[in-house]
């Protein structure tokens, strides 16, 4: 039985990950470099070190990695403070499970000061009663570790825990740690062998606590 639900937060909960494109492609534009989706879509889900390094690969320079990275900060914290949004059904969602007394967790490979910032910006912050996030594992997403870490920081096992997630690298993570995946894609579809391993694929939010309370 499901003891415990944790959440992705981008393109689970709110709908950064569009946000970040336009960011990336505003941010290499202004800077003489182009960027594509295909480039992009390889950063979703991964922790800071893992994108930084795609980028160094990609232009063979860290100096203009760390150009590109910083640019798309600035741009993207821009766009955050009035253009962020909630995935459907993420607010009642979250209520739902709370109010039935699951524990409700956070692991995000975001950094802290991002996810906090970004969570607060949509009033969701609050209600996670453990938080892990990229700066706390050393191997980020589709590792196990983050998923592992936060299964340990809410008390409970891997196989008491539901992961909620939209991206094959987040699915993954949570697969291979034992967990529950209930998966509520986003921007990039899931591959089959990710679907597979999955407990369920969810149009949206709204349908995650129904799923949870069904599995035994």
């Amino acid at each position: 039985m499901i003891k415990a639900v944790i959440f992705d937060m981008d393109g689970t909960l709110v709908d950064t990950e569009r946000l970040g494109i336009k960011a990336w492609k505003a941010g290499a534009a202004e800077l003489g470099f182009a960027i594509d989706d295909a480039l992009i879509h390889q950063f979703i889900g991964r922790t800071l070190p893992d994108v930084m390094e795609i980028l160094d690969g990609h232009y063979g320079s860290r100096e203009t990695a760390e150009a590109i990275y910083r640019r798309h900060g600035e741009i993207r914290d821009e766009m955050v403070k009035t253009d962020l949004e909630l995935k459907a059904g993420a607010a009642e969602c979250l209520d739902e499970l709370l109010a039935a007394g699951y524990h409700v967790g956070l692991a995000t490979s975001s950094r802290h000061v991002t996810a906090e910032r970004n969570l607060k910006t949509v009033g969701l912050f609050d209600k996670f009663e453990t938080v892990t996030c990229g700066e706390d594992v050393v191997h980020g997403k589709p590792d196990p570790e983050m998923y592992l870490l936060a299964c340990e920081r809410a008390g409970f096992a891997p196989e008491e825990c539901a992961v909620v997630e939209d991206s094959r690298n987040g699915c993954v993570s949570g697969i291979t740690a034992g967990c529950h995946v209930f998966a509520v894609p986003d921007i990039v579809p899931l591959p089959q062998d990710v679907v597979d391993g999955c407990e369920a694929v969810l149009d949206t939010l709204f349908d995650l606590p129904a799923a949870v309370k069904a599995v035994r």
